[in-house]
């Protein structure tokens, strides 16, 4: 670590929350860099799990998004960015009903030009504190090849080398989704390689979707409006790959539990 890197570490109030959060008997821990990337990838899943009164899910969002594309194209200055997108994030984090919200704010777009020590360190000590047995993130293609996804992901596997985390489930998507986002860039997973898909209630269907309106993003779930506002159209499944388990189908990410923590 350089001296002009820093990692970043709860405040006092979040560490006594994530304390708190860790008496319960299920704790999920989702890490991504942008506001987005959480609605984008498992919103549907994130709330489900909140729904359950045992499970307790903590998110972490290690930038602010102010390097996103939005802010060139309507003149926003980065830091007037970075509060509209964090504004965003803290609604969508209500309507999913997660327990904590964790803003690390790295900056957009360097994440892969820090030191792993330094994006590990960012998550070592939530990881620490809440103790989870589940931890969601992005592969480790990033599912679009973004420096930062894959950035994340490899801090994150730093970072699970030193905790008790028992199942690390990675976003992914299988080829028909991936073929659908064409010619943009998603890579995919084939089927015999997904452990969990988790096809979407109604109510999470609707969850997930005003979650996408609230961050503007390119993907819907309702077809229509993907046909009328030449939006990528996304089947309401949400799918999942396990880091470093036996392929096997899974009704859910909490299901079967490897008894080996130390698989990372």
């Amino acid at each position: 670590m350089t001296s002009r890197e820093h990692s970043w570490e709860p405040s006092r109030t979040e560490l006594a929350t994530l304390r708190a959060l860790s008496t319960r008997s299920r704790r999920v821990f989702a890490v991504f860099p942008h506001p987005d990337d959480e609605s984008y990838g498992c919103a549907g899943t994130l709330f489900r799990l909140a729904q359950d009164p045992p499970t307790a899910v903590v998110l972490l969002i290690l930038t602010s998004g102010e390097a996103a594309s939005i802010g060139r194209e309507r003149g926003i200055a980065p830091m007037d960015l970075a509060k509209l997108r964090e504004n965003r994030l803290k609604r969508v984090t209500e309507w999913l009903q997660l327990d904590q919200l964790l803003l690390a704010r790295l900056p957009d777009g360097e994440i892969a030009n820090l030191s792993l020590d330094v994006v590990s360190a960012s998550m070592r000590s939530v990881l620490q504190e809440y103790q989870p047995q589940v931890v969601l993130g992005h592969d480790a293609r990033g599912v679009n090849a973004h420096p930062d996804h894959i950035a994340t992901h490899w801090g994150l596997r730093r970072a699970l080398q030193d905790s008790s985390v028992l199942r690390f489930a990675q976003v992914v998507h299988g080829e028909a989704q991936a073929s659908r986002a064409a010619p943009r860039l998603l890579f995919s997973t084939p089927s015999e390689r997904i452990h969990c898909q988790i096809r979407l209630s109604a109510a999470e269907i609707a969850v997930k979707e005003r979650c996408l309106l609230q961050h503007e993003a390119i993907v819907t779930t309702d077809r229509m409006r993907a046909e009328r506002e030449n939006l990528l159209w996304r089947e309401p499944v949400e799918q999942w790959q396990f880091f470093g388990e036996r392929f096997r189908a899974f009704a859910s990410l909490l299901e079967d539990l490897p008894a080996d923590a130390r698989q990372y």
